[in-house]
């Protein structure tokens, strides 16, 4: 079974899919970490963001995969080196959306995802799931959030990381980055039109966990 899960940034897809995928034995696949993965080696080369056939081609090139640690938790390796931690910098999330809206990166990760994502019951999360990656999930699940939560999830996660931020700093570049994902020319971030909303504005991360969960085991169990 394949649970396509998709939606803005900060509305909590990855840790709740993280934790359901856990609770009911199914794969995760972060497709964002992908994306990130990427953005991370550009900056690292030094490449141009804006030059998209030579980010496809630096990600033609790139050996990136997951793997779980002892303690459970899932690592990202890029070119065999663990990355988990620094792909997910402030820096690195944003210029993975520039990356992402370029027609060679999606290209090349596009048959990536489906390999991984078809292995086993499989919740895959991103942005472009149920409309290209996965159009026909058995299920879809679209996430949202106001732009007020998903930025005080979004200080929260940066402080536990030991990293400072700006309330309206984060604000403004939760705005950018929905109205990049969204008006992008390759695989815009849309609610798939057969999706189920799910809003966690109000909903605390067990809440979403529990909503999550039983959409899954209803339509597991048809």
């Amino acid at each position: 079974m394949i649970v396509a899960v998709d939606g803005p940034s900060g509305a909590g897809k990855s840790t709740v899919c993280r934790t359901v995928a856990e609770r009911l034995g199914f794969t995760l696949l972060d497709t964002g970490a992908l994306y990130r993965a990427v953005a991370f080696t550009a900056l690292e080369h030094g490449l141009e963001l804006s030059d998209g056939e030579a980010l496809g081609e630096l990600t033609r090139g790139l050996e990136i995969f997951f793997d779980t640690s002892e303690r459970g938790e899932q690592r990202v390796f890029v070119d065999g080196l663990d990355r988990t931690q620094a792909i997910r910098a402030a820096a690195v999330s944003q210029c993975a959306s520039i990356v992402s809206a370029h027609a060679p990166v999606r290209a090349a990760l596009l048959e990536q995802q489906r390999t991984l994502g078809r292995r086993s019951d499989t919740i895959v999360e991103g942005r472009d799931i149920g409309t290209v990656v996965f159009p026909d999930a058995e299920l879809k699940v679209y996430f949202t959030a106001t732009s007020h939560a998903r930025t005080l999830r979004r200080l929260e996660e940066l402080a536990e990381r030991g990293e400072e931020a700006d309330y309206e700093q984060v604000f403004e570049a939760i705005e950018e980055r929905d109205a990049r994902d969204q008006n992008r020319d390759v695989a815009p971030l849309r609610q798939p039109a057969d999706a189920i909303l799910l809003d966690t504005s109000d909903l605390d991360f067990e809440g979403s966990c529990e909503a999550l969960e039983e959409l899954i085991r209803d339509r597991h169990l048809r």
